[in-house]
């Protein structure tokens, strides 16, 4: 966020929280500039999250993410964030897209949820230009994305003091 908004008397950044999937907890964050003199909002960056993982950290990656999602009986080992995966549930043989996080945990998302991801991102974008954010694009780090959560009352800090 600091590469992208600079806070003073005209700017401030502003996140938003778009949940996309209850269940494995998969939110869509939205970073805005907004224009405090002529109270315009201009999208500047969005990225996935699952659970308290990034999972992207631009609009690019972002985009490709959702991609993958559309195409989900495609998928392939050449998917940069989900494979294509046959699982047993119930005695029946199911197909779901495996996404292997950090933490070592690995979710799984079936057809619907993957639909349902899809539609819920394009209901949240709706109304919105994108020609700033394309302009501007660049790479979030985890400091700037922390420190703008924080500044956006969506992240608590904790002191911990030894």
């Amino acid at each position: 966020m600091d590469e992208l908004i600079f806070k003073d008397e005209i700017n401030r950044p502003e996140i938003t929280l778009v949940p996309l999937n209850n269940k494995h907890n998969i939110s869509l964050l939205r970073a805005f500039e907004v224009d405090i003199k002529t109270q315009k909002k201009y999208m500047r960056n969005i990225v996935f999250m699952v659970e308290n993982e990034f999972i992207t950290d631009n609009m690019a990656d972002s985009v490709l993410l959702k991609e993958e999602l559309l195409l989900f009986e495609k998928g392939d080992a050449q998917n940069r964030f989900f494979q294509l995966v046959s699982r047993k549930i119930n005695g029946n043989t199911v197909l779901s897209l495996s996404l292997n996080l950090s933490s070592g945990k690995t979710i799984h998302i079936s057809k619907s949820e993957a639909k349902a991801i899809v539609s819920l991102w394009n209901m949240a974008m709706m109304g919105y230009s994108f020609s700033r954010i394309l302009e501007f694009e660049t790479q979030q780090t985890l400091q700037s994305w922390t420190q703008a959560l924080y500044d956006n009352y969506l992240l608590e800090l904790e002191n911990k003091c030894k």
